[in-house]
């Protein structure tokens, strides 16, 4: 819980993954700098982001279970790919739905090498609205000579195909975030994260052609996107990668009055993920 304006307020990050960094050698330590964040930064509840392969960095399927297993104030997304072990995750994901230990379903379009519109996509789009849970996707709209992987054409063709289907685009397309929000918005069943909307300089240093917004630019994204689609935009830092307070920073500085702070901090989440 933070306190804005003499107003209390609390937290979900609606997306975080465990740190890649080699300075963290055990999923343990990486846990306990990702707990370490969230306690300083006043995150109530956090959606811990598995990564879909096996072999990574970040914390696979089961590191990430074995982690909220044991700590109350995080959730599980399960990192999903169509690529292999299509029947094995099928089967895992369905068993962990069956005891309410997933709360959503990650896709990692363009890091992964398969498209929005692959056919592949049926099942598990099929499983998230048997369940009631989200489908969250990587989105990237980079300039026209890339392979698009996460369009925002193909995001509206499944949010129409499946209209009871509740689909979460990560990252808003940063930095084509108005742009895409004007050609997804009208879609009842898409919801955004602001994840990756805040970096610090000296990252922006590092990666200058990255897409990244200045801290100015991110503060006008996040007051034009909560005007236009207030219930539809929760908090997220992509921490693992980017920084928590960097992105808590963006909203103290921001002009949204009471009632955008409350759905983007806490109830949008809350009521999309159903924590």
């Amino acid at each position: 819980m933070i306190k804005i304006k003499n107003n209390n307020y609390k937290i979900i990050d609606a997306h975080l993954h465990l740190p890649w960094e080699d300075k963290y050698e055990t999923i343990d330590e990486k846990y306990k700098a990702l707990k370490h964040e969230m306690k300083i930064n006043n995150i109530d509840h956090g959606l811990l982001i598995a990564d879909s392969l096996l072999d990574t960095t970040i914390g696979n399927n089961k590191d990430c279970l074995r982690i909220v297993e044991k700590d109350s104030n995080l959730s599980l997304i399960y990192g999903y790919s169509p690529l292999e072990r299509e029947v094995e995750q099928l089967d895992e994901v369905r068993g962990l739905l069956n005891f309410n230990k997933v709360k959503g379903i990650k896709l990692y379009p363009g890091h992964d090498d398969f498209s929005m519109n692959d056919i592949r996509l049926d099942k598990i789009f099929k499983l998230c609205i048997e369940f009631d849970i989200p489908i969250a996707l990587h989105t990237e709209w980079n300039d026209d000579y890339f392979p698009q992987y996460s369009h925002p054409f193909f995001i509206k063709q499944i949010a129409e195909k499946y209209p009871t289907l509740k689909v979460v685009c990560c990252h808003m397309w940063m930095p084509r975030v108005i742009e895409s929000l004007k050609l997804t918005k009208d879609l009842n069943n898409i919801y955004y994260d602001i994840s990756s909307f805040s970096v610090s300089k000296k990252y922006l240093e590092k990666y200058p052609n990255a897409g990244f917004p200045t801290k100015e630019e991110a503060i006008s994204l996040l007051e034009q996107i909560m005007n236009i689609v207030p219930n539809k935009v929760m908090f997220g830092s992509d921490y693992g990668t980017l920084l928590i307070n960097d992105h808590i920073d963006t909203v103290l500085k921001s002009n949204l009055n009471d009632e955008q702070l409350q759905k983007l901090l806490y109830l949008n989440a809350s009521r999309i993920y159903n924590i």
